[in-house]
Formats: structure tokens, sequence, C-alpha cells
């Protein structure tokens, strides 16, 4: 009998290998696609007086679950930098909550209905204010599958990153700095679009740019190929050390930005998916673009990861939420669950999940 594992690979590199390449972005939108060719690489230049740029972040972590409820930790952030040097904000740049998800059943025209109604618990007062409104935050589906975790348990967090993000640009930056959302620009969750407009339009009324960079991408091209991957093979044959190609004006509806790839660095093995504004790309000449660009590129000299801005690892550090917090923050919730004569209940609601991970202990 055969080795599996050879032949699946063997399979699957034939498959791969036949495929004619068709290097222009599957695109979901109406907006225009670029041809992807060695000649289209435009290198980024240096040009130096970087411009200031507010890196967001946000990071989350679930405590407790069930099949009707979630609780999560929530944290955002954001880090200011000119160029490698690190500007001290003028307010305290992360911002802590709690959210919990409680799941709601409804007939509505003889169908049941499963409503999620999100509640926000703030580490501070001063933290509040940059909090989502909880009302946005609901939803309802039609499936029968209650509290799907994935996607609830980054709505508060993602919701709470464009209100981050709407009090940087009020409050720290000014005409020509730049703001770097950490992903796309595109909105995912209802009412999402709500805020990354008001964030937009305050952006633009104070010449603020407004960018997404993505770490990973699921982008394909026409003929099937992964995006970013396939633009490196191309990048093979263009002589400049840093570049920047144009993919899209959009890829779906709910894309408000322009999107490019770039490298940043001679020396770096990634290539990353890089969008602006649309309103303010197509305002933009080839230097001012240029300028935003040799920005970023003066923030990625780091060494622990060459061509990644270092202001966004400083933004993922203290937005993460780590293993051993989760345990810590459960132990309080523990602690204070014994204080209500409910919290048998709800440890009987999370035992419904639970058996799992128990199992997970035993065979691991």
């Amino acid at each position: 009998m055969n080795d599996p594992v050879k032949s699946l690979i063997e399979e699957l590199g034939a498959h791969l290998s036949q495929k004619e390449h068709s290097d222009i972005v599957m695109n979901n939108g109406k907006g225009k696609q670029f041809l992807i060719a060695p000649s289209e690489f435009v290198e980024i230049k240096t040009v130096g007086n970087p411009r200031k740029i507010a890196f967001v972040d946000g990071g989350d972590g679930p405590l407790e679950e069930s099949p009707n409820f979630l609780i999560t930790i929530n944290r955002v952030y954001f880090s200011l930098f000119q160029g490698k040097k690190r500007i001290k904000p003028k307010a305290n740049p992360r911002v802590q909550f709690f959210s919990s998800v409680t799941s709601n059943i409804e007939t509505v025209n003889g169908k049941k209905t499963v409503s999620y109604d999100t509640k926000l618990f703030p580490h501070s007062d001063e933290d509040r204010k940059y909090l989502p409104e909880a009302s946005d935050l609901t939803s309802s589906t039609e499936s029968t599958t209650v509290l799907q975790g994935a996607r609830l348990n980054s709505l508060g967090r993602r919701f709470a990153e464009w209100q981050l993000a709407i009090h940087a640009v009020e409050s720290e930056l000014e005409k020509g700095d730049m703001i770097v959302m950490d992903g796309s620009l595109q909105t995912n969750f209802k009412n999402e679009i709500k805020y990354a407009n008001k964030l937009y339009t305050l952006a633009m009324s104070k010449g603020v740019i407004v960018c997404g960079l993505a770490k990973t991408s699921r982008l394909i091209t026409e003929s099937g190929d992964p995006l970013l991957a396939r633009i490196a093979e191309i990048a093979e044959d263009v002589p400049h050390e840093k570049w920047y190609v144009k993919v899209a004006e959009e890829i779906s509806a709910d894309d408000r930005g322009f999107m490019m790839a770039v490298k940043f660095h001679a020396k770096s093995q990634f290539v990353f998916r890089f969008e602006i504004l649309r309103e303010q790309f197509e305002s933009m000449s080839d230097d001012e673009l240029n300028s935003v660009l040799d920005s970023l590129v003066e923030n990625c000299q780091d060494v622990a990861m060459l061509g990644y801005p270092y202001g966004a690892i400083d933004a993922d550090r203290f937005a993460q939420v780590r293993r051993d917090e989760l345990n810590m923050y459960q132990g309080f919730m523990m602690a204070e669950k014994m204080r209500h004569p409910e919290w048998k209940k709800l440890q009987k609601y999370s035992a419904s999940l639970a058996a799992h991970d128990v199992l997970n202990g035993v065979t691991s």
C-alpha cells in the first residue's frame, strides 16, 4: 500500500503545477482590478522626514461559554511612532473591558429566530467612553446552532478598535499623519460600517490618512493561486528592494480601501496586503503615496520581524490577551460566582461544552 501522505503531496503538487496563471485578484465588488506584472511594481524611495503614525490593534479571549452565553475579555491599544521614534500619547492608549453575549429565541412569522444581546463592562470609567454602543452589537439568525463563538468573540473588540481609532485621530494626530488599522478596511459585522464611516469622515476632515495592514490574506487570483504568494513569485523578476503594486480598487462592497501589495524591507520574506482609504488614495500624487509608504518603511527595521512595522508589533503585544491572563481572570470569575446562588446553574451551562477540554487533558 502506498504511503498516504506521500500520495497526497504528489497528487496535490501535480494538480497545483498544472494550472495556468491569471494574475488578477478575484474580486467580489465592482471596482477595477489591476494586472499584476513585473512592469507594474513601483519602487518605494527613501525620502526621510517620516510621518507620525498611530497603529491600532485589539485582542480578546473567551473566559467562559455555553450554548446560551459567552463571556470574553477584550483589549484594544494604539501605539504612536514617527520613524523609529516612539511618541508618548497624551492619554492612556489601552482600553480593556469584559463582554457578555446572551442568546434569546423568538418566533417571528412562524420561524424560530435566535438573537444575541451584548453587554459591555469596562475595566474603568475612563475606558467606558471608548466603547461602542451595546445596542449596535445585537444580531440575529435563523440558524438553530446557537452561539457560534469565533465571530461573537471578536465582535465587541472589533467595534472598540474603530472607537479607539476615532479617539486617536481626534486627540493624537494632525494633518498629514497616518492611522494604521490591523487588518483590512473591510467591515464584516452588522453596524460596523457606522463606526468605520465615522472614522473615515473625521480623518478626511483633519487630513489624517487611514490605512489598513493585513499580516495574512485568503484572497486568491482568478486562477485560484493565493494572491500574496503569487505576487511574491512575480516579484522575483522585479529589481526593486522595496516596492508596492496596485491590486484593486475594492474587493467587496463593504471595503472602502484601495488595495495594494507591499514589501517594506529588502531582506524581508513577507509581502503584505495594504490599503489606503479609497477617497484619499485617489487624490494622492505619486510623491505623497511614496511618502506614506516610506514612513512605514522607516518603522520596519526591527530584527524581530524585518519588513513589518515595529509599531504594529508593539500594538499587538500590548493588546494581546495571553493564556496565563485567561487563567487568572477565570479564577477571579470563579471566586465571584461562589458568592451568588446562581453560580451552580451557570457552571452546569458551561459544563455542556467543557467535556472535550477535560478529555484532552486526560489523553494529551
